[in-house]
């Protein structure tokens, strides 16, 4: 990243894209942007941490749905 961004805007910059990815079935990509925001000592943003609760949550559910019922 470009040394002249400030970290909280970096850590912006990361938290939407993991909830852009979050939303489109990324969630491995998601989660590996997740690992570099919590590596930087920075939290995750609100709202991205709600895409991937979301999604991590309907993955699970198919999985379980497609074992019972399938």
């Amino acid at each position: 990243m470009d040394p002249n961004i400030p970290d909280k805007n970096i850590n912006e910059i990361k938290s939407v894209l993991v909830a852009a990815l979050a939303s489109h079935g990324q969630l491995s990509e998601a989660l590996l942007v997740y690992e570099q925001i919590k590596k930087a000592g920075h939290k995750l943003e609100p709202k991205a941490a709600t895409s991937l609760i979301v999604r991590f949550c309907s993955s699970v559910f198919l999985i379980i749905y497609l074992q019972h019922y399938n």
